[in-house]
Protein backbone atom coordinates (compact mmCIF):
# COMPACT_ATOMS: atom_id res chain seq x y z
CA UNK A 1 0.00 0.00 0.00
CA UNK A 2 2.82 2.59 0.65
CA UNK A 3 4.54 3.94 -2.42
CA UNK A 4 8.13 1.73 -1.69
CA UNK A 5 11.54 3.24 -2.45
CA UNK A 6 13.26 1.96 -4.97
CA UNK A 7 15.36 -0.94 -4.82
CA UNK A 8 18.17 1.46 -6.11
CA UNK A 9 20.50 -1.44 -6.21
CA UNK A 10 18.92 -3.31 -8.48
CA UNK A 11 19.71 -0.59 -10.98
CA UNK A 12 22.94 0.58 -9.98
CA UNK A 13 26.63 -0.73 -10.91
CA UNK A 14 27.44 -2.73 -7.42
CA UNK A 15 30.05 -1.03 -5.01
CA UNK A 16 27.72 2.07 -5.09
CA UNK A 17 25.40 4.56 -2.63
CA UNK A 18 23.64 7.38 -3.14
CA UNK A 19 22.26 7.48 0.45
CA UNK A 20 23.89 9.45 3.01
CA UNK A 21 25.49 7.25 5.77
CA UNK A 22 25.26 9.63 8.89
CA UNK A 23 22.27 12.28 9.87
CA UNK A 24 21.70 14.65 6.87
CA UNK A 25 22.73 18.40 7.20
CA UNK A 26 20.64 21.25 8.52
CA UNK A 27 17.72 23.12 6.22
CA UNK A 28 18.90 26.60 6.08
CA UNK A 29 16.19 28.72 4.93
CA UNK A 30 16.06 32.28 4.29
CA UNK A 31 14.59 34.50 6.98
CA UNK A 32 11.34 35.64 6.03
CA UNK A 33 10.38 33.38 3.71
CA UNK A 34 6.45 32.12 3.36
CA UNK A 35 6.68 28.68 3.23
CA UNK A 36 3.17 28.47 1.23
CA UNK A 37 1.58 26.16 -1.19
CA UNK A 38 4.10 26.87 -3.77
CA UNK A 39 7.32 26.95 -1.31
CA UNK A 40 6.30 23.34 -0.16
CA UNK A 41 5.16 22.19 -3.49
CA UNK A 42 9.22 22.87 -4.64
CA UNK A 43 10.42 21.22 -1.54
CA UNK A 44 8.24 18.10 -2.27
CA UNK A 45 9.34 18.28 -6.22
CA UNK A 46 12.80 18.63 -4.65
CA UNK A 47 12.60 15.03 -3.44
CA UNK A 48 10.67 13.54 -5.70
CA UNK A 49 12.85 11.22 -8.58
CA UNK A 50 10.06 11.78 -11.36
CA UNK A 51 11.49 15.13 -11.73
CA UNK A 52 14.70 13.99 -12.99
CA UNK A 53 12.90 11.22 -14.96
CA UNK A 54 13.01 7.15 -15.30
CA UNK A 55 16.45 6.53 -14.66
CA UNK A 56 16.80 8.92 -11.36
CA UNK A 57 13.31 7.17 -10.61
CA UNK A 58 14.84 3.56 -11.09
CA UNK A 59 17.64 4.08 -9.00
CA UNK A 60 15.60 6.41 -6.30
CA UNK A 61 17.75 9.76 -7.29
CA UNK A 62 16.23 13.06 -6.61
CA UNK A 63 17.92 16.06 -5.93
CA UNK A 64 17.88 15.97 -2.65
CA UNK A 65 19.91 12.56 -2.88
CA UNK A 66 22.92 14.60 -3.83
CA UNK A 67 22.22 17.93 -2.21
CA UNK A 68 20.47 16.93 0.79
CA UNK A 69 18.79 19.89 2.78
CA UNK A 70 20.23 22.08 -0.23
CA UNK A 71 24.09 20.63 1.13
CA UNK A 72 26.08 18.13 -0.47
CA UNK A 73 26.10 14.05 -0.39
CA UNK A 74 29.78 13.35 0.58
CA UNK A 75 28.51 9.64 0.68
CA UNK A 76 27.71 9.91 -3.14
CA UNK A 77 29.35 7.48 -5.05
CA UNK A 78 28.48 5.56 -8.21
CA UNK A 79 30.85 2.80 -9.33
CA UNK A 80 31.99 4.08 -12.77
CA UNK A 81 31.24 7.26 -12.48
CA UNK A 82 32.62 8.44 -9.50
CA UNK A 83 36.62 8.18 -8.93
CA UNK A 84 35.81 9.30 -4.95
CA UNK A 85 33.10 9.83 -2.36
CA UNK A 86 30.88 13.26 -3.28
CA UNK A 87 31.83 13.42 -6.99
CA UNK A 88 29.81 11.94 -10.36
CA UNK A 89 30.55 12.06 -14.25
CA UNK A 90 27.62 13.71 -15.65
CA UNK A 91 28.51 13.63 -18.77
CA UNK A 92 28.37 9.64 -19.12
CA UNK A 93 25.86 7.31 -21.11
CA UNK A 94 24.60 6.14 -17.73
CA UNK A 95 22.23 9.10 -17.71
CA UNK A 96 21.11 8.71 -21.62
CA UNK A 97 22.27 7.22 -24.77
CA UNK A 98 24.18 9.33 -26.87
CA UNK A 99 25.27 11.79 -24.08
CA UNK A 100 28.94 9.97 -23.47
CA UNK A 101 31.68 12.62 -24.42
CA UNK A 102 33.63 9.92 -23.84
CA UNK A 103 36.23 11.18 -21.24
CA UNK A 104 36.34 10.17 -17.07
CA UNK A 105 35.50 13.39 -15.65
CA UNK A 106 33.64 13.58 -12.79
CA UNK A 107 33.05 16.75 -10.78
CA UNK A 108 32.63 17.91 -7.21
CA UNK A 109 29.01 18.00 -5.64
CA UNK A 110 28.14 21.49 -5.23
CA UNK A 111 25.95 22.78 -1.96
CA UNK A 112 23.16 24.94 -3.29
CA UNK A 113 23.01 27.08 0.00
CA UNK A 114 22.83 30.15 -1.45
CA UNK A 115 22.23 29.06 -5.09
CA UNK A 116 19.95 32.27 -5.28
CA UNK A 117 22.51 34.65 -5.40
CA UNK A 118 25.50 32.49 -7.14
CA UNK A 119 25.01 33.43 -10.42
CA UNK A 120 26.76 32.27 -13.16
CA UNK A 121 25.78 28.90 -12.80
CA UNK A 122 27.93 25.45 -13.99
CA UNK A 123 30.79 23.87 -14.15
CA UNK A 124 31.20 23.07 -17.84
CA UNK A 125 29.08 25.21 -19.37
CA UNK A 126 27.73 28.13 -18.00
CA UNK A 127 23.99 29.96 -17.57
CA UNK A 128 23.43 33.19 -16.25
CA UNK A 129 20.47 32.32 -14.70
CA UNK A 130 19.08 29.94 -12.03
CA UNK A 131 16.12 28.77 -14.10
CA UNK A 132 17.89 28.15 -17.24
CA UNK A 133 20.75 26.03 -15.73
CA UNK A 134 18.39 23.93 -13.53
CA UNK A 135 16.59 22.72 -16.92
CA UNK A 136 19.58 21.90 -18.27
CA UNK A 137 20.18 19.73 -15.29
CA UNK A 138 16.79 17.92 -15.56
CA UNK A 139 16.35 17.68 -19.31
CA UNK A 140 20.37 17.56 -20.80
CA UNK A 141 21.87 15.96 -17.74
CA UNK A 142 19.71 13.35 -16.43
CA UNK A 143 17.16 13.11 -19.11
CA UNK A 144 14.15 13.93 -17.63
CA UNK A 145 11.04 15.58 -18.84
CA UNK A 146 10.45 18.96 -19.54
CA UNK A 147 8.78 20.54 -16.26
CA UNK A 148 6.08 22.36 -16.55
CA UNK A 149 6.25 26.03 -15.77
CA UNK A 150 4.31 26.23 -12.69
CA UNK A 151 6.90 22.83 -11.42
CA UNK A 152 9.60 25.28 -12.34
CA UNK A 153 8.41 28.43 -10.32
CA UNK A 154 7.73 26.61 -7.50
CA UNK A 155 11.02 24.35 -7.51
CA UNK A 156 13.00 28.18 -7.84
CA UNK A 157 10.74 29.34 -4.88
CA UNK A 158 11.93 26.06 -2.63
CA UNK A 159 15.80 26.86 -4.38
CA UNK A 160 15.91 30.27 -3.73
CA UNK A 161 15.18 30.33 -0.24
CA UNK A 162 17.88 28.17 0.56
CA UNK A 163 20.54 30.29 2.62
CA UNK A 164 23.99 30.28 3.62
CA UNK A 165 25.30 28.27 6.32
CA UNK A 166 24.70 30.34 10.15
CA UNK A 167 21.50 32.26 9.10
CA UNK A 168 18.68 29.91 9.64
CA UNK A 169 15.49 30.77 10.41
CA UNK A 170 14.24 27.91 13.10
CA UNK A 171 15.52 25.33 9.94
CA UNK A 172 14.22 22.34 12.41
CA UNK A 173 10.62 23.34 11.95
CA UNK A 174 11.08 22.23 8.18
CA UNK A 175 10.21 18.27 7.95
CA UNK A 176 8.88 16.22 5.66
CA UNK A 177 6.35 13.39 5.31
CA UNK A 178 5.09 11.89 7.38
CA UNK A 179 4.66 14.77 9.69
CA UNK A 180 1.78 15.46 6.71
CA UNK A 181 2.52 19.44 6.11
CA UNK A 182 2.63 18.47 2.16
CA UNK A 183 -1.20 17.43 2.78
CA UNK A 184 -1.95 21.04 2.87
CA UNK A 185 -1.08 20.93 -1.17
CA UNK A 186 -4.85 18.80 -1.54
CA UNK A 187 -6.80 21.53 -0.24
CA UNK A 188 -6.85 23.24 -3.26
CA UNK A 189 -7.46 21.07 -5.89
CA UNK A 190 -9.40 19.49 -3.91
CA UNK A 191 -11.48 22.82 -3.70
CA UNK A 192 -11.27 23.52 -7.35
CA UNK A 193 -12.04 19.46 -8.33
CA UNK A 194 -9.27 19.27 -10.52
CA UNK A 195 -8.09 15.95 -10.82
CA UNK A 196 -5.21 15.89 -12.45
CA UNK A 197 -3.18 17.96 -9.84
CA UNK A 198 -4.98 16.11 -7.02
CA UNK A 199 -3.83 12.70 -8.58
CA UNK A 200 -0.05 14.05 -9.23
CA UNK A 201 -0.10 15.00 -5.98
CA UNK A 202 -1.10 11.74 -4.07
CA UNK A 203 1.68 10.47 -6.28
CA UNK A 204 4.26 12.56 -5.18
CA UNK A 205 3.15 12.63 -1.41
CA UNK A 206 2.82 8.66 -1.29
CA UNK A 207 6.09 8.31 -3.01
CA UNK A 208 7.70 10.64 -0.55
CA UNK A 209 6.38 8.08 2.36
CA UNK A 210 7.79 5.28 1.08
CA UNK A 211 11.11 7.33 0.98
CA UNK A 212 10.92 8.14 4.29
CA UNK A 213 10.32 5.06 6.22
CA UNK A 214 12.52 2.16 6.72
CA UNK A 215 8.92 0.67 8.12
CA UNK A 216 5.46 0.70 7.67
CA UNK A 217 4.73 2.43 10.70
CA UNK A 218 0.90 2.67 11.78
CA UNK A 219 0.77 6.43 11.30
CA UNK A 220 2.18 6.00 7.37
CA UNK A 221 -0.60 3.52 6.89
CA UNK A 222 -3.02 5.67 7.67
CA UNK A 223 -1.75 8.13 6.01
CA UNK A 224 -1.11 6.51 2.89
CA UNK A 225 -4.82 4.67 2.96
CA UNK A 226 -6.04 8.37 3.55
CA UNK A 227 -4.95 9.68 0.40
CA UNK A 228 -5.63 6.71 -1.83
CA UNK A 229 -9.05 7.25 -0.44
CA UNK A 230 -9.28 10.91 -1.26
CA UNK A 231 -8.63 10.34 -4.85
CA UNK A 232 -10.42 7.27 -5.04
CA UNK A 233 -13.37 9.25 -4.07
CA UNK A 234 -12.32 12.36 -6.30
CA UNK A 235 -12.23 9.97 -9.48
CA UNK A 236 -15.65 9.07 -8.54
CA UNK A 237 -16.85 12.53 -8.79
CA UNK A 238 -17.74 12.39 -4.62
CA UNK A 239 -15.52 15.80 -3.91
CA UNK A 240 -17.62 16.04 -0.61
CA UNK A 241 -16.87 12.58 0.67
CA UNK A 242 -12.50 13.44 -0.79
CA UNK A 243 -13.15 17.07 1.35
CA UNK A 244 -14.02 15.37 4.58
CA UNK A 245 -11.48 12.48 4.25
CA UNK A 246 -9.14 15.36 3.90
CA UNK A 247 -10.16 17.25 6.90
CA UNK A 248 -9.86 13.81 8.87
CA UNK A 249 -6.38 13.70 7.94
CA UNK A 250 -5.29 17.05 8.77
CA UNK A 251 -6.97 17.13 12.35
Amino acid sequence: MIAPAAQAQDWLPPGSAIEETGPPPIEYIRKGIVRDDRWLYGRLLFHSPSLLGEKAVRIALSCNSCHPNGHVNKDFYIEGLSDGPGRIDLSHHFWQAGQEDGKSNPLDIPSLRGVGHTAPYGSVKSFPSLPAFTRHVIIDEFAGPIPAHEDMMALMAYLRSLDFKGSANDAADVSTSPDMRYLSLLEAPLAAKDLAVLDNLVDLIRGDIGRNQKKASPKAIRLVTGLLTIREQARRGNFETARAEYRRLTQ
